[in-house]
């Protein structure tokens, strides 16, 4: 039986797609999933035992809605780096919400929907699975935590966190990996298959991770967390740029110690660390998706100096940026 969020029967039926190719073949990632009007991109599906995983890179031309159902219980891991997704049921009526640079621990019960994708650019890996498949992968260290949420009784769907946790910079890094794959065939399936697991792994063993701190979180007033929010789409438009502290404080409406600490508590990391993570992650789009040399894409995230860029890189991605062109040869 498939496991997760899969267009409903009647939609199916209606745009004349066949529910069972669907499904995907176990351990294949098909393209069956079809895009609806006005949606562009890639949309692919790998069903494993007790596990199924949904990659998306969409272009949209204005909101997209489909009506999904789970046919079985589990549980979902979404992570959304672009856009926003809501999931609003058809019997209950309650609503999911997932933003930007955000991710969350969803429980799925039996449940039948509309899933609203939005922004012009939508990225996104939602895990989902069964309990027993969570227990196999983590043996003896199966979280206390998740247990908890686990064992209680639902009819609708629900968080585990009432607030999205933003995506820490290591998951990032995994996320990326998986969704560009220079890997095809059966080397591409096992690839994503086995950063899926490390991905799982991380999410509910890593320290820097939400299931660590459950009930031991920092929160911030919803003030002060729309004043981030405005700090990071500040930056994510001014990456060229050379932005300081004050500056990014003056758009927050915060002074720069409350900023910083502020900053600290939502993303786990400092204000210049992710600006370089972003920065990075732009330049390895750039070369890989936009044919951009190495030089063309550090000027265009804010280094007049190529090796200057090289050494950023390097300290933040792991590997030298001229690896990026060995993959698209």
């Amino acid at each position: 039986m498939r496991i997760g969020l899969f267009p409903s029967a009647n939609y199916s039926a209606k745009n004349g797609i066949d529910p069972m190719k669907q499904m995907g073949d176990t351990h294949v990632i098909s393209d069956e999933l079809t895009l609806g009007k006005g949606v562009a991109g890639s949309q692919q599906v790998l069903c494993l035992d007790g596990a199924s995983i949904l990659l998306r890179k969409l272009s949209l031309d204005s909101i997209s809605k489909v009506e999904y159902e789970n046919s079985q219980f589990c549980f979902g891991v979404h992570f959304l780096l672009e856009g926003n997704y809501s999931f609003v049921s058809t019997e209950s009526k309650s609503r999911l919400n997932i933003t930007s640079g955000s991710y969350n621990l969803v429980q799925w019960p039996k449940t039948i929907g509309v899933e609203k994708l939005k922004g012009r650019e939508y990225t996104s890996i939602e895990v989902f699975f069964t309990q027993e498949f969570l227990e196999d992968l983590l043996g003896t260290e199966y979280n206390s935590a998740f247990i908890k949420f686990a064992d209680a009784f639902v009819d609708k769907p629900k968080y585990l966190w009432h607030e999205m946790k933003p995506i820490p910079s290591r998951l990032r890094l995994l996320l990326l990996d998986i969704l560009h794959c220079s890997y095809t065939g059966i080397a591409r399936t096992n690839f994503i298959e086995s950063q899926i697991r490390c991905l799982l792994i991380e999410v509910f063993l890593g320290k820097e991770n939400g299931m660590e701190r459950i009930g031991g979180e920092a929160t911030l007033s919803t003030l002060d967390k729309e004043g981030i929010d405005e700090v990071v789409l500040y930056i994510k438009k001014n990456l060229k740029r050379k932005l300081t502290i004050k500056e990014l404080s003056e758009v927050a409406g915060f002074n720069t110690t409350k900023l910083k600490s502020c900053f600290k508590k939502v993303h786990q990391t400092t204000i210049f660390k992710f600006i370089t993570q972003l920065r990075m992650e732009k330049a390895r789009l750039l070369v890989l998706e936009e044919n951009y040399t190495v030089a063309q894409a550090s000027y265009e995230v804010g280094y007049s100096n190529p090796q200057h860029f090289t050494v950023a890189f390097k300290k933040t991605m792991g590997y030298l940026p001229s690896l990026l062109l060995t993959n698209l040869s």
